[in-house]
């Protein structure tokens, strides 16, 4: 089964492009957090090493069209989709590469917590008006 769930920031803006049969398509990177102890972070940021995987995602029709109008650089998203590989000829050398194909993307937070900017004419989201059916959470609970 090839199955990825990833959660994480956009490290980009969306591009989001027309093929010439009119198909929406999408390309953008967005970063994952290894999940470190704050020991190890420190540790790994003091060496120099990444805290964080950066991963290419690829989105087409619908999807790509929600996410290219929607999500911008530095946006929590969470994204469902799948691993694909492949390679291409640069002056003589081969590239290999390996990107998720999203299948659904989850919005996790609304523009008020991002800032008030979207493509929304100023709504966020989720239900305006009313936190009914909500409640606090304790990012420190969360596991990821």
């Amino acid at each position: 089964m090839n199955l990825v769930v990833l959660y994480g920031r956009l490290t980009r803006d969306p591009e989001l492009r027309y093929s010439q049969s009119g198909t929406a398509n999408t390309f953008t990177t967005i970063a994952v957090d290894r999940g470190l102890s704050k020991e190890k972070r420190q540790e790994a940021q003091a060496n120099g090493h990444p805290t964080a995987d950066f991963i290419g995602i690829k989105a087409f029709g619908k999807t790509a069209e929600m996410l290219g109008n929607y999500f911008h650089k530095g946006n929590r998203i969470a994204v469902e989709g799948k691993i694909s590989t492949g390679s291409y000829d640069k002056n003589g050398q081969t590239i290999y590469t390996t990107d998720v194909i999203v299948n659904r993307i989850h919005f996790i937070e609304s523009a008020k917590e991002n800032g008030g900017g979207n493509n929304m004419g100023g709504q966020g989201f989720g239900p305006q008006g009313s936190d009914a059916g909500y409640y606090p959470v304790n990012n420190d609970d969360v596991p990821f």
